[in-house]
């Protein structure tokens, strides 16, 4: 890329312009340098996205403004919560191979590749959510939904647990 910049002249409603006015971006101050940042934001997400790595993190700088607001009301109310944590951690990652696809189009062995890094992820969000299940007291904001929600999955992991005590022969129920 060249760093010779093109004069260019555009004409935006009245609310777009309060909005770039408004727009707050690192090191960028005037409309012209909003747009140009605006303009790479562009470009990274086009090229970011096909690469499940580079994707992770732009996902995760799309989720930082509502997570930082999330941090803010949580410190205001004085709650917590790990669901949510956990969630911000794994989610981009997740939507990042998903949006991404597999790497060879036309490659059956990029398709089991790509359905095994998926099953991956998706089961350590599963560990997450279980182990979270398994704490008491669990920080969620509201613990008697969570604990509702998680009742189903609580009594497979039990059930798993017995089934591996019958299998060594701890367990003659």
């Amino acid at each position: 890329m060249s760093g010779k910049t093109v004069p260019l002249s555009v004409r935006v409603s009245d609310d777009d312009a309060v909005f770039l006015a408004g727009l707050e971006i690192d090191d960028a101050v005037t409309p012209s340098e909003k747009l140009r940042a605006i303009l790479q934001d562009a470009r990274r997400q086009s090229t970011g996205l096909k690469d499940a790595s580079e994707g992770g993190l732009l996902m995760r700088e799309m989720a930082t403004p509502a997570r930082r607001n999330v941090r803010r009301l949580e410190g205001q109310l004085k709650q917590k919560s790990d669901l949510v944590l956990k969630l911000y951690e794994r989610v981009p990652d997740i939507m990042a191979r998903l949006i991404a696809g597999p790497e060879v189009a036309d490659d059956p062995d990029s398709l089991i590749q790509f359905e095994k890094e998926l099953t991956d992820q998706i089961a350590v969000l599963l560990k997450d959510f279980t182990a979270l299940g398994l704490t008491s007291p669990v920080r969620v904001y509201t613990e008697e939904n969570f604990r509702s929600e998680m009742k189903p999955v609580i009594e497979l992991v039990e059930l798993l647990r017995h089934h591996q005590r019958v299998q060594k022969g701890e367990d003659n129920e």
